[in-house]
């Protein structure tokens, strides 16, 4: 035995070493090694469980959970994804022992849009924001039940900023109205439920028509359900498509005419002649097709059976488009209603690149006016405050301008004109031009108390008189910005 004790007493000794420097540096116990596994699988654990708003930092076996979160839920369910994410946890499991919150609040996003899409094919598109984690999940189980079977692809996100009220309601209304559909879209933007579908049965869409019209305040809806469509145009990836019934091949002639003179692209023409429509509508679509042409996407279509939504214009385009296609269709007479659903998109100013808002802000944004004035002109017919619309692009660059100015500041806009003609006449003249400006902006959306309107008349001229080219230069809009309590 001792022979024995004497022969292992050396190796027994030489594993303690191997065994305490094992211990000391390379087991997973070890507080560097277990920190370090414990930060990657906390990391991957927010990952896989769609934090992606979230990190984390580990101290030891306690993690500080980072973030702008959107919302206390979504703190909620990250913290205790890191509880779980190394097993049961604890000092005796080496496991996340607790979890701290080191979390800012999320940036409200604005708006906050929300949307279901129903496709032809039967299928669901889910996309836009939702305000927790729970509420998205109770609404991709809502679509998933009213689905019956058809794909939901989900797109939603988290994100800070729904209204307050029964957003979670008004969405689900929605998904409920879609699912009694062929097919459409609802949009829940801030507190306005926009349906728009295609149902063709009349009395079904006099029915949720009239759902989405009443839903309680102080959500609102917006119905545009349509039936059969005589007549379509459309954007698509190839270019504007036409399609749909005409009486005459000079009605389809004249159609095409209109949507070449307007569209940057290609016409596809795939109207059909029928010899037979109903009458009055084609000038609808001598009014309405010229401005729908600069749309970006959308469509334009008369739906024509009685109790039915008339001609229906859906899509995006610049502010001064939908201006313009608003203040005609609203001119237009026949026995067809008007029914327009649209968003505004921005123009892209790179006469402001470069400028730093955030600085000094009246400076900033007075700058950003005067550069946009300095290359464009807003212009009017002659002798009048008519804005002219050869103008359009113009305006769109002064309210991309006037939104990227500080909340807290107003503006002034200065009318001026050249040295011809009677003093009195052009100061009245300047002022009514400055004030149809500040109106437009106003129609567009902007707040009428952050503006104001001066005439200057021939008193502040920009360059001399004595020149065709410096008369030209004086008659013009100007913007002078300061804060609201000066």
């Amino acid at each position: 035995m001792k022979v024995l004790d004497y022969l292992f007493a050396p190796a027994a000794f030489a594993g303690l070493l191997v065994a305490g420097w094992w211990g000391l540096y390379q087991s997973p116990q070890r507080p560097a090694n277990l920190e370090a596994q414990l930060q990657q699988r906390a990391s991957a654990a927010l990952a896989d469980d769609g934090h992606d708003w979230a990190h984390v930092t580990m101290r030891g076996q306690r993690a500080v959970l980072g973030g702008a979160a959107p919302s206390e839920d979504a703190v909620m369910s990250a913290a205790d994804t890191l509880l779980h994410s190394n097993g049961p946890g604890g000092v005796v499991f080496g496991g996340v022992t607790i979890v701290e919150s080191a979390v800012e609040p999320g940036k409200p996003v604005s708006p906050f849009d929300w949307r279901a899409i129903r496709t032809p094919d039967g299928d669901w598109v889910l996309a836009g924001y939702a305000p927790t984690r729970r509420i998205r999940e109770q609404i991709l189980g809502d679509a998933e039940r009213w689905a019956e079977g058809r794909a939901v692809d989900n797109q939603m996100t988290l994100a800070a900023g729904a209204p307050g009220g029964n957003w979670q309601g008004v969405a689900r209304m929605g998904l409920e109205i879609l699912s009694d559909t062929d097919s459409g879209e609802a949009r829940l933007i801030d507190r306005t439920l926009r349906v728009s579908a295609v149902v063709m049965d009349s009395a079904e869409r006099a029915r949720l028509s009239a759902i989405v019209a009443n839903i309680a305040p102080p959500y609102r809806g917006q119905p545009l359900i349509k039936g059969p469509s005589l007549w379509t145009a459309t954007h698509e990836a190839d270019g504007l498509v036409l399609s749909g019934k005409v009486r005459t091949e000079a009605e389809r002639a004249e159609i095409v005419s209109i949507a070449k003179a307007n569209y940057a692209g290609a016409v596809i023409d795939r109207m059909e002649t029928v010899g037979d429509t109903p009458d009055d509508w084609l000038d609808g679509v001598r009014v309405g097709l010229p401005h729908f042409a600069r749309f970006t996407s959308g469509e334009m279509g008369l739906h024509p059976e009685p109790g039915d939504v008339g001609f229906a214009i859906e899509g995006e385009a610049s502010g001064s488009t939908l201006q313009y296609l608003r203040q005609d269709m609203a001119k237009l007479g026949g026995k067809y209603p008007v029914n327009i659903m649209t968003d505004e998109v921005a123009v892209d100013v790179t006469e402001i690149a470069g400028i730093d808002f955030s600085g000094d802000p009246v400076a900033a944004c007075e700058q950003a006016f005067a550069s946009v004035m300095t290359s464009n002109s807003v212009t009017f017919e002659t002798g009048s405050a008519v804005i002219s619309r050869a103008s359009g692009l113009t305006l769109d660059k002064l309210m991309a301008v006037s939104r990227q100015c500080a909340p807290d500041l107003v503006f002034e806009l200065g009318g001026h004109t050249d040295s011809a003609g009677d003093r009195a006449a052009n100061i009245t003249l300047s002022e009514a031009r400055a004030a149809a400006v500040r109106n437009y902006m106003a129609d567009a959306g902007f707040d009428a108390s952050r503006l104001s309107a001066i005439g200057y008349g021939p008193d502040q001229p920009a360059q001399s008189n004595d020149t065709a080219e410096g008369r030209a230069a004086n008659r013009r809009i100007e913007f002078k910005v300061r804060k609201r309590s000066e």
